[in-house]
């Protein structure tokens, strides 16, 4: 039997099935199922459309483990899936190996078809069929995929399986989620969160300034045991010795005791952010507590009132070197560092850019009551900018673009916070962040002048986003070698030091 004679009867099938069904998951499982089969599909997906947020999240899936599907939150216009949501137009692409949009989730996967289910006014999702041959699906197959799919969207909508599974996202809000990404480094972290997070073992989070360390500790915390106990943070940078003592420990005003966070988080959790910069006696005080489990308040007469309290820590650098230079206690470290994690820059994880991006656009927007776009060029200039403040500064431009200009669709210049918005802010070259000129035509037309100029920049840019002439010249697509030849013969690098 064709795969065409088989539609109507798959069809019929899943409305049948589905009414046996009356668990959501189990509905949209089954319905994927019934669909790779009919298509010989290895692997696959269903996203739905959240219309307010534009942001696709995958329902149902088969082979994707469960970090990386509940990761896939997609905008418009990313992966091969965001670009048949936003161009309502199926997305074949034979080899994803070849293409550079490709967000890669499933390892096997070699060929993948992207079918737009929609209504006459909006999108309410995407199926995803996927091979681990190259150019698997040939134009009859994707011509009865696109007849059942605008089927399937029928039975989805009377069925109200769109409107069940998108509510059911937003009901089984995963805290761990609060973290946005699916690089790899961000799933490593996220699947290490679930892993520690039931317990009661302290965390370390290392990661540089305005990298999310603070999320990290919130979503061990709201998935540990103590989530409907308090939480509470404590800043070690900029404060005073007393300052950071009475934050941490409390202190009297007259005869009255001000409790510390200490106190404060006991039986929840306490995320002590900076504890690099925490001074030699409090460190010793501190670990005096925690070992001792007393509650540092001197009003309290109560012998069995013990501390009992969970501690993540934040800190910018590896206070191992702290250690050996004798700035840090070794006896506190490895209490508060009984498992040590890290939030990677924003620099090594530029493929959540736009996510990231398209998640503050929607939260600013509706802050400020715009109806903000990114242009193209605008996602290309944010993910191509060096982040030395990471998530932070990314959301500040974000904030800024969404609130000061005028212009409704943001390009590259929209982001200037500096006040310079006049014409020369529109001539650099957006996506490096480092005010390089455009290529322009000047009297010396020579076509060698024109690429080594562009070898300068393109060279410049590896070392804002590597940190060894190895990786860069990995970047670039080079040998080493070849990358040092350069370094010393191009002209417009004089002076360039790495």
């Amino acid at each position: 039997m064709s795969v065409k004679q088989d539609i109507s009867g798959a069809l019929r099938k899943i409305q049948k099935e589905i009414q046996q069904l009356p668990n959501i998951t189990d509905r949209l499982n089954f319905i994927l199922d019934m669909t790779l089969t009919l298509f010989g599909a290895s692997t696959g997906s269903i996203s739905i459309m959240d219309q307010e947020e534009k942001v696709l999240t995958i329902v149902a899936a088969k082979g994707m483990d469960w970090e990386k599907k509940i990761a896939a939150k997609l905008p418009f216009n990313l992966g091969v899936t965001g670009r048949a949501a936003s161009t309502r137009e199926i997305t074949y692409v034979p080899d994803v190996t070849l293409d550079k949009d490709y967000v890669k989730l499933i390892e096997t996967v070699r060929s993948e078809l992207a079918i737009p289910l929609l209504t006459r006014d909006s999108v309410v999702g995407v199926l995803n069929l996927e091979s681990d041959k190259v150019n698997f699906f040939s134009p009859d197959i994707i011509n009865q995929a696109t007849l059942f799919a605008s089927q399937l969207t029928i039975v989805i909508l009377e069925e109200r399986i769109a409107k069940e599974a998108f509510e059911k996202s937003k009901r089984e809000e995963d805290p761990v989620e609060e973290i946005l990404g699916y690089d790899p480094s961000i799933l490593f972290l996220k699947h290490r969160i679930r892993q520690v997070g039931p317990s009661d073992i302290s965390v370390m989070i290392i990661g540089e300034e305005g990298a999310g360390k603070k999320l990290v500790a919130k979503a061990l915390h709201y998935i540990s045991q103590r989530k409907n106990a308090p939480f509470h943070t404590v800043d070690c940078s900029g404060l005073s010795y007393e300052l950071l003592e009475a934050e941490l420990f409390g202190s009297f005003s007259g005869k009255i005791f001000n409790p510390g966070k200490l106190e404060q988080s006991n039986t929840g959790s306490l995320y002590i952010e900076s504890i690099g910069d925490l001074p030699s006696n409090l460190q010793n005080k501190l670990f005096q507590t925690l070992s001792d489990k007393t509650i540092p308040n001197p009003t309290l007469k109560k012998k069995d009132e013990v501390l009992n309290i969970r501690i993540f820590t934040g800190s910018k650098r590896d206070l191992l070197e702290d250690i050996q230079k004798e700035t840090f206690s070794m006896d506190l470290y490895y209490r508060l560092a009984e498992v040590p994690l890290r939030m990677p820059p924003l620099r090594e994880r530029r493929g959540d850019i736009p996510l990231l991006a398209h998640h503050f656009l929607y939260q600013y927007n509706k802050q400020y009551g715009r109806n903000k776009s990114f242009s193209t060029e605008a996602l290309k200039s944010l993910t191509g900018m060096p982040w030395s403040g990471n998530v932070r500064q990314l959301q500040s431009f974000i904030q800024y673009a969404v609130l000061v200009p005028q212009e409704t669709v943001l390009e590259p210049y929209s982001f200037q916070q500096d006040g310079k918005r006049e014409e020369e802010t529109r001539t650099k070259v957006s996506g490096f962040g480092v005010g390089t000129e455009i290529l322009t035509p000047s009297e010396n037309l020579s076509l060698n002048l024109a690429i080594e100029k562009l070898e300068a920049i393109w060279i410049k840019e590896a070392f804002q986003r590597a940190s060894t002439q190895e990786e860069a010249a990995k970047l670039l697509g080079i040998s080493r070698g070849s990358l040092q030849y350069k370094l010393k013969n191009n002209q417009f690098l004089d002076g360039f030091s790495v």
